[in-house]
């Protein structure tokens, strides 16, 4: 087994158990040689082609096909749009910068053995320019920590922090109560169009910008202990969202940013319906009294 090189600091809480906390390091997403990272891509229609944007396929994907690019030297993580090398009209237009699919990147490490434990997911986001609202293009840009259940079926625990803005950042969960075969993963992910890989579009392409992420420098007050749980997700109906804390408001948006559902529950347990929406991803933007987080939803 690769050794993992992620910094594990056990540190005591002053609510009385022990946290692991994962701060971020790049060779340890590194696939090789000695880094245990992997790459995920799940694939939609681009709705600007006429359709409702629905699922098509996901699948491993390569690292640097992401586009994530690692730097081991610096320690640092640079996340891009994906931009497919293949000029078939499945995936692009000829002439049009923006692509005819909507890439879910997924950037990650799977440990299983913090199945049962309180941990946390640090970093800290140097740069934050990855932005394709100049040209009508929207891109979602987190990290996450998600728990599976056995099957991959469902995502029992999710939680996502924007990174928009820089600074340092901190998902914390608590899978203590999940079922032993349960799977747990932490990452990045970029979500939004492909973009057309001809050389003409260099220039246009490299305005995007991009997100760098580094270590994290946190102390132990600034560790989060709020977690959000949602089930079932995927869903066919209705989303709920359990809470250690008072949820405030949920804004849920598609996967082109346009606003869908609002509600102000103020309460620790929620039921977003879901029946009147088309199949696809949607990011759900929760505030409680304490922080605000984001979560992807997805109804089939």
């Amino acid at each position: 087994m690769k050794k993992i090189t992620f910094l594990f600091v056990m540190l005591s809480l002053s609510l009385g158990f022990s946290q692991t906390v994962i701060n971020f390091d790049a060779t340890a997403f590194s696939p090789d040689p000695t880094g245990v990272g992997l790459g995920y891509m799940n694939v939609f229609d681009n709705p600007k082609n006429g359709s409702v944007g629905g699922y098509l396929f996901g699948s491993s994907w390569g690292i640097p096909d992401l586009i994530v690019e690692l730097n081991t030297g610096s320690n640092t993580m640079t996340l891009k749009p994906n931009r497919i090398g293949d000029p078939d009209p499945y995936w692009q237009t000829t002439g049009e910068l923006e692509g005819n699919k909507i890439m879910d990147a997924n950037c990650y490490i799977q440990d299983d053995a913090l199945v049962g434990t309180n941990f946390s997911f640090t970093g800290n986001v140097v740069s934050s320019t990855l932005d394709g609202s100049s040209l009508s293009i929207d891109f979602v840009k987190i990290a996450f920590i998600k728990v599976y259940s056995a099957d991959y079926s469902s995502v029992l625990i999710e939680e996502t922090v924007s990174l928009d803005t820089t600074g340092d950042f901190t998902l914390s969960v608590d899978a203590t109560t999940v079922p032993g075969d349960s799977h747990a993963q932490y990452g990045f992910q970029v979500v939004g169009p492909n973009i057309n890989s001809d050389a003409s579009f260099d220039t246009a392409y490299a305005n995007l910008g991009s997100v760098i992420v580094q270590p994290a420098s946190l102390s132990i007050n600034e560790v989060s202990l709020t977690s959000f749980k949602v089930f079932p997700n995927p869903t066919t109906g209705s989303w709920t969202i359990d809470s250690n804390d008072t949820i405030t408001s949920i804004e849920v948006f598609d996967i082109l940013g346009k606003q869908v559902l609002e509600l102000n529950p103020n309460s620790k347990n929620v039921a977003i319906e879901a029946g009147n929406l088309v199949d696809g991803v949607y990011l759900a933007k929760i505030n409680s009294s304490k922080e605000s987080k984001t979560i992807k939803l997805i109804k089939n």
